[in-house]
C-alpha cells in the first residue's frame, strides 16, 4: 500500500536531460521560438462522444492549436494499449480498468497501474518538454515527480479537487500511514511543479496555505457557449422524457457518495406530497446510481425519471427540457471547493442553477441573481425558493438570462487564454 505513494524507478539526477532547477527559477533547454512537446496526463481522458468531464480535451486541443505537440496518456478499460490520433493530439489508451463501482483498495491497485504503466511508456516518448499533469487521482503527481527527476522534465500540475481532504472529509481514507504519505505526496507534488493552476478560487486559498509563496493561476471548468444555448423547448423531447406541462429540474453527472443525492430524494419526496408540479431527471452513472435508484424505487418517488449515462449530446437533448439544473455535493466545506461541470453546463444552456453548498459558486449564484441555495438537509427550504420560480415565468426568465450571461466569464477561450499565458510565462522564465 505504501508503494502507492513512493516514487517508483531510478531516480537519480545524473539521468536527467540538460534541465536544472534552481530555487524558484526554473531553467531548461527547450527553445522559446518553437513548438514544445507536451504531454498530458489524466487517468480519465474523454473526448466528447464518450460523454463525462472533457476538460482535458479541451485543454489538449487548445495546446494543439498553439502549435505544439500534444501527447496524452490516459487509461481505458480494455486489455490492450492503444494509440489514436486526433488532429495534432496523439492520445495514448493504457490498458488499466476502473470503474466508480470499485472497492477502495480495488481503485489503489488501479492507480498504481496507472502510474507504472505510465512511467514505462515515457521511456518511448522522450524527449519531452513540458508535463502538463492533471489530478485526481493525486497519484499522478508521481508520474510527473518522476519525469522531471529522471528526464529533468518540468511539470505544470493542476488541481480539480482537494486530495486527500476530500477523500479524509468523506471518511473514505481512514488509514493513518496512507493519510501520512498521501499528504507528503500532495505537498511534493505542489512543490516540484513549474506552475500550479487550481479549478477554482477556493482550491487556490487551500494550495496557497498549504505551500506558501508559490503563485497558482485559476482556471475553472468551461461553460461551453458555443455547444449548449437557450432554446425553446422541443415539443419532441418533452414527450420523449414524458415532461410535458412540467416544472423539470435536472441533474447529470456523476452519482457517487460526494454528490449524496439522498438529498434530492428527500425534496422529490416533499414535492409529491405537496402535489407540486415538478419533475426531477437524473441522468449519470456512478457507485451510488443503483443505490438512489433503489432508494426512490422503496419510496415509490413517482416524480423521478432516471436516465443512463449520456454523452455531450444527450445532455444538450436533457437541458433543452429543462428549466433548472440541481447541482449537490455532500454537507462537507472541503467539497465544496470544486469546479463542477454541470454547474457550467446549466450556465451556458440559459439554466436556473440550484445548489445546496456554500463556497465560491454559492458567491457567484447569488451575486448574478441566477438561482439560489438551500440547507441540504431542509428540503422545504428547497420548495419554499423554487416556489416563485415556478409560479412567475418572468422570474425564471431572468435567473436563467442572468446564468447565461455569467457563462459568457467561463468559455473555454476566456479560461484558456489564461492557459496561453502561462505557457508563454513558462517559457519566458525558462530561456537561457
Amino acid at each position: 500500500m505504501a508503494g502507492m505513494f513512493a516514487l517508483p524507478g531510478n531516480l537519480n539526477a545524473k539521468n536527467a536531460r540538460s534541465h536544472t532547477f534552481a530555487g524558484t527559477l526554473r531553467r531548461t533547454t527547450f527553445k522559446c521560438d518553437q513548438p514544445m512537446k507536451i504531454v498530458i496526463i489524466h487517468q480519465y481522458y474523454k473526448t466528447p462522444e464518450e460523454g463525462g468531464a472533457i476538460r482535458s480535451y479541451y485543454i489538449a486541443k487548445h495546446l494543439a492549436g498553439l502549435g505544439h505537440e500534444v501527447n496524452v496518456i490516459t487509461a481505458f478499460n480494455d486489455k490492450k494499449y492503444q494509440v489514436k490520433k486526433d488532429g495534432r493530439v496523439t492520445v495514448h489508451y493504457l490498458p488499466v480498468y476502473y470503474t466508480n463501482h470499485l472497492s477502495f483498495l480495488s481503485r489503489i491497485h488501479a492507480f498504481y497501474r496507472f502510474v507504472k504503466k505510465s512511467i514505462d511508456l515515457f521511456k518511448k516518448l522522450q524527449s519531452v518538454d513540458l508535463n502538463y499533469v492533471i489530478t485526481t487521482p493525486l497519484t499522478t503527481g508521481l508520474i510527473a515527480q518522476y519525469a522531471k527527476r529522471k528526464y529533468g522534465t518540468p511539470y505544470i500540475f493542476e488541481v480539480g479537487d482537494l486530495w486527500p481532504d476530500a477523500p479524509v472529509s468523506l471518511g473514505v481514507l481512514k488509514n493513518g500511514l496512507l493519510k501520512k504519505l498521501a499528504y507528503k505526496l500532495e505537498k511534493s507534488s505542489y512543490k516540484n511543479s513549474c506552475e500550479l493552476v487550481a479549478l477554482s478560487p477556493d482550491i487556490k486559498s487551500a494550495i496557497e496555505q498549504k505551500v506558501p509563496g508559490r503563485n497558482v493561476e485559476v482556471i475553472t471548468n468551461f461553460a461551453d457557449t458555443a455547444f449548449f444555448s437557450p432554446a425553446d423547448k422541443r415539443k419532441s423531447l418533452l414527450k420523449k422524457y414524458a415532461v410535458e406541462n412540467k416544472f423539470v429540474i435536472t441533474y447529470t453527472g456523476t452519482v457517487g457518495m460526494a454528490n449524496h443525492l439522498e438529498y434530492l430524494l428527500d425534496v422529490a419526496e416533499l414535492a409529491q406530497k405537496n402535489e407540486k408540479n415538478i419533475r426531477f431527471l437524473i441522468a449519470g452513472s456512478g457507485a451510488r446510481w443503483e443505490a438512489v435508484r433503489e432508494k426512490a424505487f422503496k419510496r415509490e418517488l413517482g416524480n423521478i425519471t432516471f436516465i443512463d449515462f449520456l454523452d455531450k449530446e444527450g445532455v444538450k437533448e436533457i437541458l433543452n427540457v429543462s428549466d433548472a439544473v440541481f447541482i449537490s455535493f455532500k454537507n462537507s466545506p472541503v467539497l465544496a471547493t470544486g469546479s463542477p461541470n454541470k454547474f457550467f453546463d446549466g450556465l451556458a444552456a440559459g439554466k436556473l442553477i440550484i445548489i445546496n453548498f456554500k463556497g465560491w459558486i454559492n458567491a457567484l449564484v447569488e451575486k448574478h441573481r441566477c438561482g439560489f441555495s438551500y440547507p441540504p438537509e431542509n428540503p422545504q427550504a428547497f420548495l419554499d425558493q423554487v416556489e416563485p420560480y415556478m409560479n412567475d415565468p418572468q422570474l425564471l426568465h431572468q435567473a436563467q438570462a442572468s446564468a447565461r450571461q455569467l457563462a459568457g466569464d467561463f468559455t473555454p477561450a476566456t479560461q484558456l487564454d489564461k492557459l496561453t499565458r502561462l505557457i508563454e510565462r513558462i517559457e519566458e522564465t525558462q530561456r537561457p
